[in-house]
Parts: structure tokens; sequence; C-alpha cells
């Protein structure tokens, strides 16, 4: 290898070496896989010292250009494309959507894509969006978890916040509680035993979300390789976050009733998971209810074979019609279910608060584990939801919230059955946030949602929600929840113009 050396240069003998290497390899003229040279034949080449040699290869293999293997010498590794960072460089898709960057700045250290690699099974890009709205404004978002924050009472969660300020001062500054706030704790309590779920104030935990209260079980109760049980289709974050932790997976299908009694009979018995995971009331993404005797079923099964049950009831009370079936918390024996609910689908997502009851020896190893996480949650805001909720207040929000969302349900099956081809099926939409539609044989989930976006209208599709995603292209989910009647019916006529583009050819 002729490598021109300036001896005269201030610059050092090794790094100019390491950077005509450097720029071989950037413009692909030293290929991957390539071996460069050994120390003491390159050094002999040039006439330097090998210690010189040694250095400028220590320095590429720092910046991840080059590894060296005993026995076998030094190769250039392939190319690690760094993220995108600032301004300039030429921007390029991965094909799990990952943005990266093309340039010739130095790459990010080879042990990021030692971590890529090992993250490999977990989506790139949240399939689902945090934020109710769209960031283009011309697009109708249905694809998102949240309801309308239009509806959230800011006027009053803002006087909360400042009286906490005012009345409390540095005191409400302070870290609170590792298990959250014990005023807010009790109205919690009050709470639930007003819908009927036994829950002591101090089996209360109060996490950052539903998601962290999940986070925080899953890390308590499984390790890598452990199996759990949930539904298909199934809470896509929560299946994430089941990947991230290396465990197996084990979907049971539901039918009108919920998760399949006699298939999580038969799953139990073959496999030895460490929780089963379930959404009993208007379940995400199908929006259905588990029946009363589906619920009794499930304890009865879980118990039997010494299973935990993991309940996430996340909008149990945004019911629209029917009667409200007991919670598996209530039906279940003490410490046997843990349930999960949030105030972020009936107040403010970004006030990130959820909570969990944990009965037993694990509540207050949960609690540690809480400490792990986050020390524990904002002092500042459970202090202030804690003057905003009371029992009444929280009937007469919800009451507020489930007549207008009554409405745009409504809207939304009016709109379906006037623009929606035929063929197109509903499940049950009796509370929550979702319409869950199966698509004919001649429409495919992935493509609707790439037409309907096209049309000005974005919509989840159902392979977000199972494991193998092929098994959801024949479902779409709406939120319902964040619009209007209006915009409501407006989408629906865009999504059946964008299933006329499919079915017609023009967007298949």
């Amino acid at each position: 290898m002729r490598i021109p050396l300036d001896r005269e240069s201030p610059t050092p003998l090794y790094s100019q070496i390491a950077a005509f290497i450097r720029t071989g390899i950037e413009s692909h003229t030293l290929p991957a896989g390539m071996r460069l040279p050994a120390i003491r034949k390159l050094a002999s080449e040039l006439g330097v010292n090998r210690i010189t040699v040694e250095t400028a290869y220590a320095e590429l293999e720092a910046a991840g250009l080059v590894a060296a293997r005993v026995g076998s010498g030094t190769f250039i590794l392939p190319p690690f494309p760094a993220y995108i960072a600032g301004k300039g460089g030429h921007d390029i898709l991965s094909p799990d959507g990952i943005s990266f960057r093309n340039t010739n700045d130095a790459p990010w250290p080879h042990w990021q894509q030692g971590v890529l690699d090992r993250f490999s099974h977990l989506p790139a890009k949240p399939a689902i969006p945090l934020n109710t709205h769209h960031p283009d404004t011309h697009i109708i978002s249905l694809n998102s978890g949240n309801s309308d924050p239009a509806l959230f009472p800011l006027d009053e969660v803002r006087a909360s916040l400042r009286d906490t300020l005012r009345q409390e001062g540095t005191a409400a500054g302070e870290y609170a509680d590792m298990a959250g706030y014990m005023p807010l704790r009790r109205t919690i309590s009050h709470v639930l035993a007003d819908q009927g779920i036994p829950a002591a104030v101090e089996d209360i935990i109060i996490t950052s979300g539903s998601q962290q209260a999940l986070a925080l079980i899953t890390q308590l109760l499984t390790v890598p390789g452990d199996t759990v049980v949930i539904e298909a289709p199934s809470y896509a974050d929560g299946m994430d976050l089941f990947r991230v932790r290396g465990l197996n997976i084990l979907q049971i299908p539901m039918d009108a009733e919920g998760m399949r009694a006699d298939l999580l009979e038969e799953a139990l018995q073959q496999h030895a998971p460490k929780f089963i995971f379930t959404m009993p009331n208007f379940h995400n993404p199908t929006g259905m209810c588990m029946s009363g005797q589906r619920r009794r079923q499930l304890v009865q099964i879980a118990a039997a074979h010494g299973v935990p049950l993991v309940e996430d009831d996340f909008v149990g009370d945004l019911r629209y019609e029917g009667h409200a079936q007991p919670a598996l918390k209530a039906l279940a024996a003490r410490g046997a279910c843990f349930y999960m609910g949030t105030f972020s689908k009936m107040l403010m997502p970004g006030l990130r608060v959820g909570y969990m009851v944990a009965e037993g020896p694990v509540r207050d190893l949960l609690i540690r584990c809480k400490r792990l996480h986050d020390i524990s949650s904002s002092g500042v805001i459970q202090r202030a939801l804690y003057r905003f909720v009371s029992v009444g207040r929280h009937r007469t929000h919800l009451a507020r919230s489930c007549s207008i969302y009554r409405k745009r349900r409504d809207a939304l099956l009016e709109g379906i059955a006037a623009h929606l081809p035929h063929g197109i099926t509903v499940a049950p939409v009796t509370g929550g946030l979702f319409a869950w539609c199966t698509l004919p044989p001649d429409l495919s989930a992935t493509a609707l949602e790439q037409a309907a976006f096209k049309r000005g209208v974005a919509i989840a599709a159902g392979t977000a929600f199972f494991l193998n995603p092929a098994e959801g292209d024949r479902f779409i989910r709406l939120n319902f929840t964040p619009h209007p009647p209006d915009v409501l019916r407006d989408a629906m006529r865009k999504l059946g113009e964008a299933c006329n583009d499919i079915q017609k050819g023009g967007a298949a």
C-alpha cells in the first residue's frame, strides 16, 4: 500500500497513515472486508516505526472503520450509517424506516452497531403515533391512541397547578413518595371503589402512565426467554416492550366474547407463562368488551394454573351503551391480578399519570423497582391532580366525554355505511376509542393505509397489532374520538375514495 507521507509536516505520521486509509474507506476505493497490510510489512514499506502503524490502525479501529482479528489481521468493516444529525448530508431510509445520514463525517463508534443488532427485532419506527393530530393539518388523523385534547379541562388543571404551587410552595417540589402522593392514592381508591374495584390505598402505586406500570410488572416477573400470553391482536407498544425484554410472546386469538378460553387452557397446559396480559374493557385495538362469562372463565383458568393476570383498563369507563362488566380484579382472588389504569385518556396524556393495584409481597418490590426507574413520579403533577380529581368531578367529566364521544362514534359508523365499500364489517363499538374494521378480500390494510394517506386520512393498519403482521392485513383501526362528526364523515368519504383507488387498480 503506497501512502504518501510528508515527513516535514507537523501532522504526526500515524495520523497521516490513518487519514489516508480513512479516505480510501469512505470513498469505497478500499472495500469492506479487505485485509489491510500486516503492521510489520507496512512499517517496512513506509520506512516508519512499527509503533507508528500500530497507532494508526488503533485510531481507525476506535473510529469503527476496521477490526483486528487475532491471528488473522486487520480488516475493513462494512460502513455503519450514522443517524442523521444536524444539517447537510444525504438522507436515506433503511428498509425498516430509520432515517440515516450518508456522509463523509466520522461514523459513530462501532459498538453502536452491536446495540442495533441486539434490538433488530424491535421495529425501528413505532407504528402508532403519540400525538392525536398529524403535523400536516390537512391530514385527518384516525390512527392515534388518544382521545380529544380539546375536551381536556385545561383551565381547571391550570388552576390546580397554580393553587398547588401557591399554597404548598417548596414542599410541592420535593420528591414524592415512591409509591405516590398519599392523598391522590386515597382519591384513586375511592374512584375505583365507585366502579366496584377493590383497591386498598396501600396497594395503589402511582406510575408514569400505564405503560410504566406494565414495564415494572414485566421487569419484576420475567427474565429473557420467559413466555407471556396476550390476545391476538394486541396492544402494539406492549408487544414491543415484551420484545425488548427478550420474551417469548404467545398470542391467543379472540372471538366475540374476548380471548378464547379453550385455546388459553390449551396454551397454559403446554407452556408455563409468567403472566397473562389482557384488556377486557374496550380492547385495543378491536374495541371489544369481554363478556362476563368469559371474564370468569379467564380468572378460573389462570388460578388453576397459578398464572397471574395483568389487567389493563385504560378506557374502561368510556362506555356508550350496555352495562359494565366486573373487572377481572374484582373477580380474582386477592393478589392474583394486577390492575392498571390511567388518567391520560380522560385528562391529558402529557400529565403521564397512571396507577396500578398490586397486592402482597410483590407490591413492595414494584415500589422499589419504580424508584430505580425514575425515583418517583412528579410530585407537583400528583398534587395538582389530587386537587382536580374527586369522585364527583370524575363522574361529571366522564358523563360529558361519553356524551360527546357517543355522537362521534355514531357519525363514524354512519360514514362507514355511506361511503365505504360493501363487505367491510365493523366490530361492535359499545365504548372506548376505536372502531375495528374487517376488510373484504380485495382490500389490503397496508395498501389502504398508503392510499388513504394520499387522500388526506391517516389510519392504523392491523399489521401493527399482530406478531405476524400478515395476519393483520385484513383489518384497520379507526380512532373516532379526536374529531367532531362532520370531520369524521368527511374522513370516511375520503377513505371510501381510497378504497375505490385500490379496487380500480390505481393504488394497488
